[in-house]
């Protein structure tokens, strides 16, 4: 467009090139701020689904790791506690921002 917009100025007559460059510019403008608008949506959502999956993998490697030779579960109670505190507000905030789609 900015290129359109060099060569319609060098023409002689170039009153219709100039509208039509603005008119294009115009809209050019309108769809790169949706665009920004939900690209900048679209990576809130892959942060909070990476920190999801990266807690959940967490908790996972934690519940496996925990096992005792006898093959009961030897967890805190406080730890299992604040990590699940930690996904309700995770999927919480995703289901805000899933909402604000």
């Amino acid at each position: 467009l900015l290129s359109a917009d060099g060569a319609a100025k060098k023409m002689t007559t170039h009153a219709e090139a100039d509208n039509e460059v603005a008119a294009l510019k115009g809209r050019f403008d309108k769809v790169k701020a949706v665009s920004d608008e939900w690209v900048a949506k679209v990576d809130t959502l892959l942060k909070e689904w990476t920190l999801l999956d990266n807690t959940v993998t967490e908790l996972n490697t934690w519940v496996a790791k925990d096992k005792s030779a006898e093959g009961e579960n030897q967890f805190s109670l406080e730890k299992m506690e604040s990590t699940l505190g930690e996904l309700k507000n995770i999927f919480k905030q995703k289901e805000k921002l899933v909402d604000g789609l």
